[in-house]
């Protein structure tokens, strides 16, 4: 897919610069008024990818195949997301049993069955909930799709337009302990906006057309003005709208990574299309997921040197690139077995 790794890298990116700077700069959250160093607006920008590139691949196999097959879902899912993450926790168990760190047993368990977002609270482990969010839509989302066409465009609207609720019903009117900014229950919409944009792409790329840059402009606007709008909020009625769709992890944050989204693989070839397809940008999009899983172990401040700034930079770099050429290749290779042809993201025919 043109683009979607070069947004991988902005992701990752974001969130790496986000953790080096709260972890390592003295006042260093004071730079979150920008959206580049806010590691939860790269964190739903993964979210929303992730739909999109989902339910692509979904459509293309319905319409090529005439259904899907979910057991072939369920073992791409398993041979993506499980070896590098699995290894990196037995690194981590036998770290432990070294006595070189300690995850308390009740982590444990939920960083084990991707429920991590139930109990935050353990540094090295934490970034799971972000996996956990992913993998619990994908167990119901493919039973989703193969109730048909309007069952699969009405969850997706459904999820996006009920969470900003849910986000203002636990977060203002009654909070709820367990449920945090990491849950599904206020994170999911992310995911389920890219999902609509999949099913809605022909739409969406026809209203867009001719529109593109202006379109990119407004879309910036709206994402930089999020923290302002955020201070004029307090104490006042905007502030309480704020709650439900504002920060870098709300409904216009999620909306405007949509647009950049379909702006990035179907808008013009201009220099921001080269820019995200030139092979450094791609290189390091493919990386992703193995450098999301092993920053975390280096960016967390101790006393061993490899997780001191700049050598920590070039630890997480060792290990992603073992992670990614170990443990990922050889199973990505079995993954082939099982996967649908690649969607036909060819821009659509449009009259101007």
């Amino acid at each position: 897919m043109p683009s979607l790794n070069g947004l991988r890298t902005i992701s990752i990116l974001i969130v790496l610069v986000s953790h080096l700077i709260l972890l390592n700069f003295h006042h260093g959250s004071k730079l979150y008024i920008i959206p580049i160093f806010e590691g939860q607006l790269g964190v739903n920008v993964f979210f929303v990818i992730s739909g999109f590139l989902i339910t692509s691949l979904l459509l293309e196999e319905e319409r090529t195949a005439g259904s899907i097959s979910l057991k072939n879902f369920y073992i791409r899912r398993v041979l993506r997301i499980f070896p590098a993450y699995y290894f990196l926790l037995l690194v981590y168990w036998l770290l432990q049993r070294a006595g070189f760190l300690h995850i308390p047993l009740d982590k444990w368990l939920t960083t084990l069955t991707y429920t991590r977002y139930l109990n935050v609270g353990e540094y090295y482990t934490d970034h799971a909930w972000t996996l956990s969010v992913e993998e619990n839509f994908y167990l119901f989302w493919p039973l989703i799709f193969l109730l048909g066409d309007q069952w699969r465009k009405n969850t997706a609207k459904f999820l996006f337009l009920v969470v900003p609720f849910i986000r203002f019903y636990v977060f203002y009117v009654h909070p709820v302990s367990w449920i945090t900014i990491l849950s599904p229950f206020v994170r999911i919409d992310a995911i389920a906006l890219g999902c609509y944009i999949a099913l809605f792409k022909e739409e969406l790329i026809q209203k867009c057309a001719g529109h593109w840059n202006t379109l990119l402009v407004i879309n910036l606007a709206v994402l930089c003005s999020i923290p302002f709008l955020g201070l004029l909020g307090r104490g006042n009625v905007l502030g309480v709208i704020m709650i439900s769709v504002g920060t870098y992890f709300g409904t216009l944050a999620n909306l405007v990574i949509a647009f950049i989204i379909l702006y990035s693989v179907f808008g013009p070839r201009n220099g921001w299309f080269r820019l995200l397809n030139s092979k450094p940008i791609i290189y390091i999009g493919v990386m992703s997921y193995s450098i999301y899983l092993w920053q975390q172990f280096f960016v967390i401040k101790t006393d061993w040197w490899v997780t001191h700034f700049p050598q920590n930079i070039v630890c997480i770099a060792v290990a992603s690139l073992f992670s990614r050429y170990a443990i990922e290749k050889p199973f990505l290779k079995l993954k082939s077995r099982f996967s649908s042809k690649p969607p036909d993201l060819s821009p659509v025919p449009v009259n101007l």
